[in-house]
């Protein structure tokens, strides 16, 4: 944490707990305020109650995919920022072209991701 402040508000939603912890206490140790859910249910519930600055998003789970979560959350939070990741998956680039066309991803980041992408998105978008 460089300036002795927190940076800005980030939710993290992935239904893999391994990944989701990580990817908070990454930011967390970076000086952000990070929370976590684990499907899109939750993820809807959590921008309802709380303004996030940056939301990191998995694009497959279970209920509600990704992309799915982004359209009810931008119905929500009109301004909120969401960056996409995933491991490989066959329909990967349909999915991400989709959402281009709506206008909805910021960045996209494939897993497995490294802590230095999760940092510098953090930082450009929160």
């Amino acid at each position: 944490m460089l300036d002795g402040k927190k940076r800005g508000r980030i939710l993290v939603v992935d239904d893999e707990e391994t990944i989701g912890l990580g990817i908070s206490e990454i930011l967390k140790d970076e000086g952000f305020e990070a929370a976590y859910v684990i499907n899109g249910e939750g993820a809807i519930s959590a921008v309802k109650d709380r303004d996030y600055n940056l939301i990191f998003m998995d694009i497959i789970m279970p209920g509600m995919n990704g992309l799915e979560t982004y359209r009810e959350i931008k119905k929500i939070r009109p301004g909120a920022r969401v960056v996409l990741f995933t491991g490989y998956f066959r329909d990967a680039e349909h999915v991400i072209l989709q959402g281009v066309k709506e206008g909805m991803i910021d960045e996209f980041i494939r897993k497995p991701y490294f802590a230095e992408e999760i940092i510098r998105s953090a930082r450009k978008y929160a």
